[in-house]
């Protein structure tokens, strides 16, 4: 089991909302607006983790990319070759 290393308190509002501390916040890797899933242990112990960084996230998180960029693939008509803007991007660009 992992030893805790920073004890933290708070309290529940009204509206059974529940702020996790900037402290604990850092250490989970868990940033604003990042989605996470809350689970309850077998000690009956409250446990948050970020999703996004386990290996099966990370294959869901391909499949989406791949599905999104299929989805773009033939829609860009600038009428430039890659090799253009490439030199565009790059800052070499001379018309």
């Amino acid at each position: 089991m992992n030893a805790h290393t920073k004890f933290e308190t708070g309290r529940m509002t009204s509206k059974g909302q529940v702020l996790i501390p900037k402290a604990v916040r850092e250490a989970i890797g868990l940033a604003p607006n990042a989605p996470y899933k809350i689970s309850v242990n077998a000690a009956n112990k409250a446990e948050i983790s970020p999703i996004g960084f386990g290996p099966e996230d990370s294959a869901e998180r391909v499949r989406r990319i791949r599905e999104g960029l299929a989805m773009l693939r033939g829609t860009g008509k600038s009428g430039k070759s890659t090799d253009e803007i490439m030199r565009e991007l790059r800052g070499d660009w001379e018309p």
